[in-house]
């Protein structure tokens, strides 16, 4: 007789094929890897009184007609880190150099906050970070593999602000090239520096002779910021190549995402350190193709995750009956039009419920910004509670019952079953374990909160949204679902209400889009959310999703909490240039 049952037998076989599937696109980005760089190392370092990070890509190429390599160090635009954007790291360690990719001041894992000053140099920090990088890599073995006469920055917006001023202040980076750079405008509004530092603004800084050999590529209809503005006015004081791009782009003229802007930069790098841009051999660029298979490695693994859940609660049993009375059932002709007319009456409320929610949010956002999400759960929380406590009272009142704190006390333990808990913190573990084994193998994403202060924070400010979002799908819609029979069925239109609420969600907060930490919370959020609906099947514990959520999304935000203290008070003025 076989130990394992119909429903086993159906679980092994699709793990085995997402497995399969899985192992496909992994090899491919083992593959792309390896003609890329052979290793990565996180390198730690101090700048202006912060402790800064970078990885350190060691390419596998080797360059057959010269013994020593190229370093190029690359700034991430604003509120971004140093591997969200592979382009880079990909595309140059394929050519042979090393790259070395920073979190620059309040960004990432580095501390600090972008308007940090060097109290010892009296300078912006930003204006030194890619300097004390260089400082720290000067140290490490493998420079003696480096062409010191070959060493460049490249940066993006904000980063291509970051590379202005350090290549201007520091004559060791002789070749940079700016996409999209923010290079002028009044340090009153857009605060990156205090104003008595205006001085080194790139529009104040930059001139011929602290600038060699740059090139600014930017799109003429750059949805941030202008092209006359920034990249005409560098090039008014350096006499600096410009090159225009003109054709609609993926993501929007200011990300520049295009193999045209990858080509043209490998060739600039190239043609100086190298006085050639053909003695490297052909360009082939992969990074749309490797974006592509990161998501579809991401979503095997999602659903890896999701089909563990699933076939894991079958070994915390638990009753199948739902928590809420069940309808009555009456039979005959008048059930049918009664039936009809139930489910009518719910889904109205489920719209109803779902439309107001929204409205909330949409009111506290536009009155309070951001912050507004976060006062807008508080409330939804606060009314649902007191609508609880008032049906309560009322309902001890008509039936003549003294308050009675066993109820409480039943309620509690009910909730907090042992074997409940440990289905949800296995179900997490899950998640955690495979997120993290893939970013230590893959340098992708990898959120981590720059200190235990983000987290302590997160925790206040996080806590209130994902328990109203939570009170909504489980305390609010899921009882008016009561009249579909199968949990499964519940839980699909529960996501679907989910999928739909983040959308709303995000085009809420559409103008925050360029924080891409935030843009990866929103999706985290999202798979808790869905995560949890599976759990709640399950469980039908409202402790075990609030747990869930809890874990997921806490070290996440954390990290995008983290960011928001680096940016600082810059932070809101961005969303406006």
């Amino acid at each position: 007789m076989s130990v394992f049952d119909k429903e086993d037998r159906k679980f092994f076989k699709r793990i085995i094929i997402l497995i399969v599937l899985l192992v496909l696109s992994l090899s491919y980005l083992v593959y792309d890897r390896s003609i890329s760089y052979n290793r990565y190392e996180r390198v730690e370092f101090q700048s202006a009184g912060a402790t800064l990070y970078a990885n350190l890509f060691y390419p596998t190429k080797n360059l057959g007609f010269q013994d020593q390599r190229p370093l190029v160090i690359y700034c991430h635009g604003i509120g971004s880190q140093r591997d969200f954007d592979l382009r880079i790291p990909i595309e140059l360690s394929k050519r042979g150099f090393y790259v070395a990719a920073l979190d620059y001041q309040g960004h990432g894992e580095s501390g600090g906050n972008i308007i940090n000053i060097d109290p010892v140099l009296n300078m912006p920090a930003l204006a030194q970070d890619c300097s004390r990088l260089l400082d720290k890599l000067e140290s490490l073995p493998f420079y003696s593999d480096v062409n010191t006469s070959q060493i460049g920055l490249i940066g993006h917006s904000l980063g291509g602000f970051v590379s202005l001023m350090n290549q201007a202040l520091d004559p060791r980076f002789n070749v940079t090239v700016a996409w999209a750079p923010l290079v002028n405008f009044d340090p009153n509004v857009i605060p990156v520096i205090p104003p008595v530092f205006d001085e080194y603004i790139p529009a104040n800084l930059l001139n011929s002779t602290n600038t060699n050999n740059l090139l600014i590529i930017m799109h003429v209809d750059d949805e941030v910021i202008a092209f006359e503005d920034q990249a005409l006015v560098a090039q008014n004081l350096t006499g600096c190549d410009v090159i225009p791009i003109t054709e609609p782009l993926i993501g929007g003229g200011h990300q520049l995402f295009s193999n045209t802007v990858i080509i043209e930069s490998i060739k600039w790098f190239e043609n100086y350190f190298f006085n050639s841009e053909t003695i490297n051999g052909p360009i082939n660029i992969t990074f749309l193709v490797n974006y592509a298979i990161i998501f579809i490695t991401l979503i095997l693994l999602i659903l890896i995750v999701l089909s563990l859940t699933i076939y894991t609660s079958k070994f915390f049993p638990y009753k199948k009956e739902s928590l809420e009375k069940p309808i009555p059932i009456i039979t005959g002709k008048l059930s049918k039009i009664k039936d009809r007319a139930t489910r009518i009456r719910k889904i109205l409320q489920i719209i109803v419920y779902t439309t107001l929610f929204l409205l909330n949010w949409e009111i506290f956002e536009r009155t309070l910004g951001l912050l507004g999400i976060f006062y807008a759960s508080l409330n939804i929380t606060i009314v649902y509670f007191t609508v609880k406590i008032v049906i309560y009272l009322r309902k001890l009142k008509d039936e003549k019952v003294k308050f009675d704190l066993k109820h409480i006390w039943d309620l509690i333990k009910s909730e907090l079953q042992s074997k409940y808990l440990v289905y949800a913190l296995i179900c997490n573990g899950y998640f955690i374990a495979i997120y993290l084994i893939f970013s230590f193998f893959y340098p992708f994403a990898f959120m981590w909160p720059s200190n235990f202060f983000g987290t302590l924070l997160a925790a206040a400010v996080v806590f209130p949204v994902y328990f109203s979002l939570e009170l909504l799908y489980r305390k609010v819609i899921y009882p008016q679902l009561n009249f579909i029979k199968r949990e499964r069925i519940k839980s699909f239109w529960i996501i679907i209400i989910a999928v739909y609420i983040h959308i709303n969600l995000m085009t809420l907060t559409w103008t925050w889009a360029f924080f891409p930490s935030v843009i990866f919370m929103y999706l985290i959020l999202l798979y808790a959310i869905i995560q949890n609906t599976l759990i709640f099947e399950n469980t039908q514990r409202f402790s075990t999703v609030i747990l869930s959520s809890y874990i997921i999304i806490q070290l996440f935000f954390a990290a995008v909490v983290s960011n928001a203290i680096g940016i600082g008070s810059a932070l809101h003025l961005f969303v406006s240039i």
